[in-house]
């Protein structure tokens, strides 16, 4: 576990699209401002493919990134916070969110206690997908291979280190990483993973005449994926690129060389409760004194 020790400077970026958003970032810079820090606000374009120069540039020079939107803004800028090796601390505005550390009104004390020492860094592993040998990019949370078509499925190939293991005729073939496992391949069944695990998910998303069996593989491994029949199929991103697939279409997904480092206060079980907290496991009507005593 890595401390996040004595930041002189850092950058605000927030989704222009939310309400409140800029309000809570102006709060902000004025906490970090107050703490003798250097700091800069940067509104986020409209569109995830609008220019992030501005933010590039601002955060090649500090210390951390802090983001205020949702899970979608903290996937749009990490990309950039991975490439220039900067922590993020994510805020989020309303919806629930497992990339995001603490809510707005927590955001004030929280960013106190990490201006003041009391953080870690969590890091984050990311996968790069090649599509039929052309550049490379890069995944926080999932590469999908889907439909763009209500009521068709598209025929991928699956092959794991050059072993065809599966035909699948689907809905979309996920491979997630252990933070898109929370994601689109919970909501489709797959397993939960530690949120610092190496390990990658393949599963298939309603599945014709197949299993739709998860398969947890080690980050070594390299996964071809083969569009055999695709009408109108694409590749997405987490969930923010698309790109259009022809049937022959290959699609390469492994391990990259760079993670996302997040910020966090609490202790790395945390995550068992926030999880806990997020999916509804716990009983509201259910004090839990055994389990408290017990412990």
């Amino acid at each position: 576990m890595k401390n996040f020790n004595s930041p002189t400077s850092a950058i605000i970026c927030y989704s222009s699209a939310i309400d409140g958003a800029e309000q809570l970032s102006m709060d902000l810079y004025e906490l970090c401002v107050s703490n003798d820090l250097k700091c800069e606000i940067q509104p986020l374009p409209d569109s995830i493919r609008g220019t992030t120069d501005d933010i590039t540039k601002q955060l090649s020079s500090s210390d951390f990134l802090i983001c205020v939107g949702g899970d979608g803004t903290i996937l749009h800028v990490s990309a950039y916070a991975s490439s220039l090796q900067k922590p993020v601390l994510g805020v989020r505005m309303g919806r629930l969110g497992f990339l995001s550390e603490l809510t707005s009104q927590e955001a004030p004390a929280g960013l106190q206690k990490v201006l003041d020492g009391a953080s870690r860094l969590e890091s984050r592993s990311i996968v790069k997908a090649q599509l039929d040998e052309e550049s490379e990019v890069f995944a926080l949370n999932d590469v999908v291979i889907g439909r763009s078509t209500l009521g068709r499925t598209v025929a991928v190939g699956v092959m794991i280190d050059n072993v065809l293991i599966a035909e699948y005729r689907a809905d979309a073939v996920i491979l997630s990483t252990a933070t898109g496992s929370t994601g689109y391949s919970l909501s489709g069944g797959g397993p939960i993973l530690f949120p610092t695990s190496k390990e990658m998910i393949v599963m298939p998303v309603a599945p014709h005449l197949t299993r739709s069996n998860a398969l947890v593989i080690p980050p070594t491994s390299a996964v071809d994926f083969y569009v055999e029949r695709g009408y109108e199929a694409v590749l997405a991103i987490d969930g923010l690129y698309e790109y259009p697939l022809k049937s022959g279409s290959k699609v390469k997904v492994s391990s990259a060389n760079r993670h996302v480092d997040f910020i966090r206060l609490g202790e790395e079980s945390q995550f068992y409760s926030n999880l806990a907290d997020r999916l509804g496991w716990l009983r509201t009507d259910h004090s839990h004194t055994s389990f408290t005593e017990s412990s």
